[in-house]
């Protein structure tokens, strides 16, 4: 099952989706005491791993053209926006083999227009 999610204006059909966020912690050992005690430096931002479907080169190149070009949009998901999100790294595209099919109520043909799978890494900056 997937959910409909938007890249700025462009249409995600997410699939798979992985939450992480780091957080930064040291451990200092006291001079003469029991324990050691813990600091915390700070929090990473939040990384979401999204995998789903785009359709069509437009979509796609847009999408790689935001990454190389270290643009900013909003990621709307059906539960909430993630403002100022960024692609980390490259997003990896591979085109679906298919033979033809409907996705939210358009048709889709092979030889008209290509559908990828996407696998790409966002970050909140």
């Amino acid at each position: 099952m997937t959910a409909k999610w938007k890249w700025g204006s462009i249409n995600i059909y997410v699939s798979e989706e992985e939450i992480t966020r780091e957080i930064k912690r040291a451990e200092l050992f006291v001079l003469g005491a029991t324990e050691s005690v813990w600091h915390t430096f700070g929090a990473g931002s939040e990384h979401r791993s999204v995998k789903g479907i785009v359709i069509g080169e437009s979509d796609r190149n847009s999408i790689l053209s935001d990454a190389i070009g270290d643009t900013s949009r909003t990621l709307t998901t059906p539960w909430g926006n993630m403002t100022s999100a960024k692609i980390n790294g490259t997003p990896k595209f591979t085109a679906v083999k298919y033979n033809g099919g409907d996705i939210d109520g358009v048709s889709y043909t092979v030889d008209v227009t290509p559908i990828y799978e996407c696998d790409l890494e966002v970050i909140q900056t």
